[in-house]
């Protein structure tokens, strides 16, 4: 059989890609973010040409836009944009909620319980850029319980539009309603193995956290609207 070994390149392509999906998915760019190629390729330590393949490789994704000047940006959603996503997601996490309670182990389970203390200690901390990278944590364990490659991919795809409007959250000095109750509740259906428990969990976060980014959207626009005025 044939093996072919990648060039080293196209590991530098998916390393930075890797970094910049992380940073997307965990809320750490805000929407409306410059993304400029040599001012990454530093930071990374890396040539040009991988961080720009990274990049191209994330505009067709729909996850940033391409700029002037060799210059990316992530996206401002608007808030009708924010509220589809929000029940594209819904429909597709609640999904993987059901599968994993049909497949979860009690280990997993185990290390679930394991990663909702982390998160809830970061937010009882205020720790808000922290207990969002522990909430991604934990949401993706649950998911991957569902034992549906296809459908994790799906779920990235949608948290790499979404996260960054994560940062919405802060407006209020919150990091979201979707903790102990919604995300106890989850725990507690997936040990039951009851998987329309774990779906109406999920949903319910889902719910929280988007009426919460919405209502600081909205202050926004209103914010932006008022000095373009003057």
């Amino acid at each position: 059989m044939l093996e072919l070994k990648a060039p080293r390149r196209r590991g530098l392509v998916a390393h930075v890609e890797d970094e910049l999906r992380r940073a997307l998915v965990e809320g750490r760019l805000e929407p409306g973010t410059r993304l400029v190629t040599r001012e990454l390729a530093e930071r990374l330590q890396t040539s040009l040409t991988p961080v720009r393949e990274a990049l191209v490789k994330l505009v067709a994704a729909g996850a940033l836009t391409s700029e002037h000047s060799q210059s990316f940006q992530v996206p401002s959603l608007t808030t009708a944009e924010f509220e589809e996503l929000a029940e594209i997601r819904k429909a597709v996490e609640g999904l993987a909620a059901i599968r994993a309670a049909e497949k979860v182990t009690d280990s997993a389970i185990r290390e679930l319980e394991r990663l909702l203390a982390r998160y809830l200690a970061a937010r009882a901390r205020a720790e808000p850029h922290l207990a969002l990278k522990h909430n991604k944590d934990f949401r993706f364990a649950v998911y991957r319980q569902s034992r549906m490659p296809q459908l994790l991919e799906v779920i990235e795809g949608l948290w790499l539009k979404t996260g960054p409007g994560f940062n919405y959250l802060f407006a209020q000095n919150e990091i979201g309603s979707d903790g102990p109750h919604n995300y106890d509740d989850l725990v507690d259906a997936l040990r039951r193995r009851d998987g329309l428990a774990a779906r109406d969990a999920v949903e319910r976060a889902i719910d929280d956290g988007t009426g919460i980014i919405l209502k600081a959207m909205r202050a926004h626009e209103r914010k932006v609207l008022s000095q373009d005025h003057w």
